[in-house]
């Protein structure tokens, strides 16, 4: 009996038993990956010659691949290859839902980890008297510098931009999300952090990680393949839905507070869950299938830490501002007034390009556009933390800040079979169902230009038309006398490392036609429409690959990168540098960033009454 137990033992050591994958299996799922990247991926040039990372050169990875002592450090090879990317757009996810979550939320100001926000039912004041604006100075032993360095590649929504990605590597000090990091499954029950005070006072704490979900440890037994026997069945991983981290139950400060608390009294929240989506309008089955290949935006805009989606602003505003759109539960904007010094000034921030009623949000616009015109002598659109949308309903926007043509959204397009295949379905479908000769038109155009660049060395199209049969010339908006109904006065864009995908495309269109001056940090650079794949087959793992190229419409020139006509990691560069995430802006709710943006509209306004 004991020499059975005994051997029953020794099987278990075997691979299989612990449900690990083999190393031929590992092998599989990564070749699997990069060449899901190496036929799609369509920014690829550019990542080898100016990021210096060339994805077709697996040879360092595989070998990283053979020596992963176990699935977790397997998938965490995979993430970090995708990862090398930089690209906002790209990442590799596995499925789980598992969450680490410390209750304390994070963010870097002047170089330094301060301490945003703490949850006191999980972490008592009296046990965990940290401060609001405290330091976190180490996590487990480890500097948080290193930390971030070390967590930079778990940095989705924002790989483009270094700066982005440090600060979403910081909010990982204190969250971790599996299915962006997978060796978070093995993480113990407690972390010991040292906090440095204002006066400089360095304590320790014991504090506990609450954990919600299932860790994926192992991604189960799977036999290895007779050479003879019939290919596997592919089984699909499905995309988790990440919960909410419930920031508005912490006891908060970010430069925004006030704002947000007067809110609070008044008839809504911070997070806008009340309002109820408006019926949309019908869309024909043929042109369905285009809001995929119109989308350009962070992975989880309206629930991500980052705070992408929410109607407030990073700041305060000032302390005459009239209030407009923002207190109603269908209000898809913020917006209001305010005077300095003899000129009346607009507000509206735009929180996403994915508002929960398109039709809504146009007219709410059209509506604040035409007061702003007749009220105001300049106008500042705020896009900080927007994580893009729908890159039509940008373009949308945009006809309300255009009184003559300008070029709308363009893409260059990596060419694959399946775009050929989809181009041509949907063509035949537009004509089956008589479709408008313009879309006719345009289906045929995509369709010409794919076959054509398909013939080519991994091809690209040339620049093509996404919302309609050009992009050239789009027309201003007009009312319904025909009048153009666009704002025509000064427009000060602001801007940070969170204005990501369509958001930087709506500022990226205002810059090149000289429409209006950019204020504040360099945008992400996620410049690209990415898909969403079943990236490996054993481990199940799901990769999102950029496949377009949003171009713009000349060379420009961007500090630290040779001129480029597209916003990959280039992002929007800003007229006027103004950097909000300083220690200043933390204590005084963003009081500098709101008088220096407010100088800068005041003299764009002062120049054209000379």
């Amino acid at each position: 009996m004991l020499l059975r137990n005994a051997a029953v033992f020794l099987l278990c050591l075997a691979p299989v038993c612990f449900g690990q994958m083999t190393t031929d299996q590992k092998v599989a799922d990564f070749m699997q990956l990069a060449g899901l990247y190496a036929k799609n991926y369509a920014p690829y040039e550019w990542k080898r010659d100016v990021i210096g990372f060339d994805l077709y050169n697996v040879k360092p990875w595989l070998e990283k691949v053979r020596n992963s002592k176990d699935d977790l450090e397997f998938l965490d090879v995979c993430v970090r290859y995708v990862a090398s990317l930089q690209d906002s757009h790209d990442e590799f996810y596995i499925s789980s839902d598992f969450i680490a979550d410390m209750r304390i939320l994070v963010d870097i100001y002047d170089g330094k980890v301060l301490i945003e926000g703490v949850d006191r039912t999980a972490l008592p004041r009296i046990q965990f008297p940290i401060g609001i604006g405290d330091e976190l100075v180490s996590v487990d032993g480890i500097p948080v510098a290193d930390l971030i360095e070390q967590f930079a590649p778990y940095a989705a929504n924002g790989s483009g931009n270094p700066v982005t990605r440090r600060r979403l590597a910081a909010d990982a000090l204190t969250y971790r999300i599996q299915s962006y990091m997978p060796l978070a499954g093995r993480l113990g029950d407690e972390a010991v952090i040292v906090v440095r005070d204002a006066d400089g006072v360095e304590s320790t704490y014991t504090v506990p990680w609450v954990k919600t979900g299932t860790p994926m440890l192992i991604v189960g037994p799977v036999p290895g393949f007779d050479l003879n026997s019939a290919m596997q069945k592919k089984a699909a991983a499905a995309r988790v839905s990440l919960p909410d981290r419930g920031l508005d139950r912490m006891e908060r400060r970010t430069t925004a507070s006030r704002l947000a608390y007067a809110f609070s009294r008044g008839n809504r929240g911070i997070v806008r869950e009340d309002a109820e989506p408006a019926e949309e309008a019908y869309v024909p089955e043929y042109m369905r299938p285009m809001k995929e290949f119109q989308t350009m935006q962070a992975l989880n805009p309206k629930t991500d830490t980052a705070g992408f989606g929410f109607l407030y602003p990073v700041f305060d505003p000032p302390l005459n501002f009239k209030f407009r759109l923002g207190f109603g539960s269908a209000d898809e904007f913020l917006s209001g007034t305010f005077t300095a010094g003899a000129y009346n000034i607009g507000f509206i921030r735009i929180p996403s390009m994915d508002p929960t009623n398109a039709t809504t949000a146009l007219k709410q616009f059209a509506t604040e556009i035409a007061y702003f015109q007749a009220n105001t002598d300049g106008l500042v659109i705020d896009v900080m933390n927007n994580g893009g949308g729908s890159l039509c309903y940008t373009q949308s926007l945009e006809q309300y800040l255009f009184t003559q043509p300008f070029r709308g959204v363009a893409y260059e397009m990596r060419a694959t079979q399946t775009w050929v295949n989809f181009f041509s379905y949907y063509l035949g479908q537009a004509k089956s169902a008589k479709a408008p000769d313009y879309v006719i038109a345009l289906y045929q155009v995509y369709l010409d230009q794919v076959q054509q660049a398909l013939k080519e060395n991994r091809g690209r199209t040339g620049s093509l038309p996404v919302c309609g049969y050009t992009f050239e010339d789009i027309q201003p908006a007009l009312d319904n006398q025909g009048a153009v109904a666009a704002y025509s006065k000064p427009i000060l864009v602001l801007t940070d490392e969170f204005t990501l995908s369509s958001g930087e495309a709506f500022t990226m269109m205002l810059q090149d036609a000289g429409r209006a001056t950019v204020f504040g940090m360099r945008t992400d650079g996620g410049g690209g429409n990415p898909g969403t794949y079943d990236a490996t087959t054993y481990s199940e793992g799901v990769a999102r690959v950029t496949r377009t190229f949003v171009t713009r419409a000349n060379l420009v020139s961007t500090p630290g990168f040779p001129p480029a006509n597209h916003m990959e990691n280039v992002g929007v560069y800003p007229d006027i540098v103004m950097d909000y995430m300083t220690r200043e802006n933390f204590d005084t709710y963003g009081a500098p960033f709101v008088d220096a943006f407010t100088g800068a509209i005041v003299d764009m306004i002062a120049k054209t009454k000379q």
